[in-house]
């Protein structure tokens, strides 16, 4: 049977509108209602094919990667430069993400883990019995303090600080609307312009880092020594520029999305005192001597962190624009149409998640998913390269915390969207009770009971 076209593109209403940028879950559910698996909608000015399934995003991911230009590449051109991962294409993109490998690889980051888990330490180390903080205020600075060491590559006290300083500016500037309407990003736009500012002053501070590293001749392993090692195809060194487009790209995929995953899983983990007690019970049978680097082999820490970014999906959608005409779910997607894979529609499929709303790590305990049916970091030749030092980062600071300090939730929060990626409305509010003291045996009754609960729904 030969593929259908699409249906005429359902006009999106400002309503609509406004339900996608601050409640995407309820667009993507929508949708799916009107339209099954397969929506074809037009918004702001241009017709977007919306794959809402797992079996539309494995035949997305399928395609030849070379078929595929980047998704919204105007926006992201103007706002990073030329020189970076997420406006390559084709074999420029493979060399680059290529070229960084060995310094994202699981095993480089693993004997960087005493690092990371320095930091959640400090951090957390910071909190005091009886206060009401903001979950998101401590997880973005620790995620800032990751890159700053880990990628970046910051020893140096003075330049951290620095460092600090011009990258959250530089956060606190970008704009929702300069990302979804590159036609404001103009120097009369006032928005524009501080970003512009900001951004500057994270070049010159990269600029100055990148001359003390050579004055000192330690060019480093870590993702900003690749970068100044590195060579273009006529053996040429990366520019000062290239450099610190690739730097700039890496903080915005990497800083603000691990800082609102982390805040979800200490969110969830302090509405929750089941899943509390079983993380506890799980680290403290690995013995008081517990490693940075052991850590990735406790399955319930990592089930807990799956679950949390299955429930809130740090991005909502990822996009793909395909040169020549393809075929999914049974329809002629045009060339240079908008093809659309909604993330929190995939995640939140009952029939690959009974009770989608329902927070149950166990699911990851009993079962293991499909690329195209777990996918926070995206997926195919674009998946995030970072997402390896985020999931690191999750279990890291989430054990850091849990076994610290009691805690709970102070108010409910709820996702909404930052700019392309989402966060907590409200920060993740949190009311810090007192030091953890572990307490044999505690709640184990009722921890039992929930894993029979999650057998049960995963039958």
């Amino acid at each position: 049977m030969p593929p259908a076209t699409l249906p005429p593109p359902e006009p999106i209403s400002l309503l609509q509108r406004w339900q996608y940028y601050w409640s995407p879950q309820s667009f993507a559910a929508d949708l799916l209602k009107r339209h099954g698996p397969l929506a074809n909608v037009r918004f702001m000015g241009t017709d977007h094919a919306m794959v809402m399934n797992a079996e539309g995003g494995r035949q997305v991911f399928a395609q030849a990667p070379d078929n595929y230009e980047v998704f919204w590449r105007e926006s992201f051109v103007g706002t990073h430069g030329e020189n970076n991962l997420w406006v390559m294409t084709g074999r420029e993109h493979w060399n680059e993400r290529k070229l960084f490998a060995p310094a994202v690889h699981p095993g480089h980051l693993r004997a960087k883990g005493e690092i990371l888990h320095d930091i959640a330490r400090d951090h957390f180390a910071r909190w005091h019995a009886g206060q009401t903080t903001t979950a998101f205020d401590t997880t973005k600075a620790i995620s800032l303090d990751v890159i700053m060491r880990l990628v970046f590559g910051v020893e140096d006290e003075d330049v951290m600080d620095e460092g600090r300083r011009v990258l959250a500016r530089l956060s606190s500037t970008a704009h929702p609307i300069i990302i979804f309407y590159p036609e404001l990003q103009r120097w009369w736009f006032p928005p524009w312009r501080r970003f512009t500012h900001a951004k500057a002053d994270v070049y010159e501070w990269a600029g100055r880092l990148i001359s003390l590293r050579r004055s000192r001749g330690t060019v480093g392993d870590d993702v900003l020594g690749c970068l100044m090692r590195a060579s273009d195809e006529d053996g040429r060194p990366y520019t000062q520029l290239h450099i610190c487009n690739e730097l700039l790209a890496i903080l915005s995929a990497g800083h603000l999305t691990t800082g609102v995953a982390l805040a979800w899983v200490l969110y969830e983990v302090g509405r929750d005192p089941i899943v509390r007690a079983k993380l506890r019970a799980e680290m403290e049978a690995a013995g008081p001597d517990l490693r940075a680097q052991h850590m990735l082999s406790l399955p319930y820490l990592a089930a807990v962190c799956n679950e949390t970014i299955r429930l809130h999906p740090i991005l909502a959608e990822c996009g793909r624009i395909p040169i020549e005409p393809i075929e999914i779910l049974n329809h002629t997607i045009p060339a240079n149409q908008a093809l659309i894979i909604s993330i929190v529609s995939i995640h939140h499929d009952p029939e690959i998640y009974p009770e989608p709303e329902r927070f149950l790590p166990e699911r990851f305990l009993h079962r293991t998913y499909a690329k195209t049916e777990f996918m926070p970091f995206g997926g195919g030749h674009r998946r995030c390269l970072g997402a390896a030092l985020a999931e690191y980062t999750l279990r890291i600071g989430l054990a850091e915390a849990v076994m610290r300090w009691d805690y709970e939730i102070a108010r409910e929060d709820r996702d909404t969207r930052d700019d392309l990626a989402m966060g907590p409305k409200y920060g993740v509010p949190l009311r810090v009770l007192r030091p953890y003291k572990p307490l044999a045996g505690t709640e184990r009754p009722l921890a039992d009971r929930r894993e029979k609960d999650a057998l049960s729904l995963a039958g």
